[in-house]
């Protein structure tokens, strides 16, 4: 397994894994135009597996999509993907990470604070560009959970055991 930042003309190929995490492929262009300064690709056997786009240069820095291929879900590809973007954070001198997913995306709730990440706050009707109103689950996707890392915590921790 392979993580690395991709070069522009490489970015293309993993749109398909960021319409996982943004499924209005008008919204992941704009956001890789005007908020990712930094586009992830997660790479097995020659195949991409997993894609994320980051804004480094907000305080906090935020995870802004996040996605790993459906056939290579649950099989702890996203928790290693994540572990590494948290190792960057730090190496890149950062204190906190956000990450946000739609007020209805249950499995997220649950896979963020498995990985550390707890609830911070609530961007209400942060969804509002879908033109055509979504529902999941039967409930309107409207506004964004943010779920934030303290990368602080995680350096204390590491200096305790080691």
């Amino acid at each position: 397994m392979n993580i690395r930042v991709l070069e522009g003309n490489e970015i293309d190929s993993v749109v398909p894994i960021l319409l996982l995490a943004e499924p209005s492929e008008f919204a992941l262009r704009w956001s890789l135009q005007n908020m990712a300064d930094t586009v992830y690709g997660m790479e097995m056997d020659g195949q991409w597996v997993g894609a994320a786009t980051l804004c480094w240069n907000s305080d906090p820095a935020e995870i802004l999509e996040f996605g790993i291929v459906e056939d290579h879900q649950k099989q702890g590809l996203g928790r290693q993907f994540l572990e590494w973007l948290k190792a960057e954070a730090l190496r890149r001198g950062k204190t906190k990470l956000y990450v946000g997913t739609g007020n209805t995306s249950f499995g997220n709730f649950v896979f963020y604070q498995k990985c550390g990440f707890r609830m911070d706050h609530v961007r209400p009707d942060y969804l509002f560009y879908y033109r055509k109103p979504r529902y999941e689950e039967g409930i309107r996707v409207r506004d964004l959970l943010v779920f934030s890392y303290d990368l602080t915590q995680a350096e204390d921790a590491g200096k305790k055991k080691g």
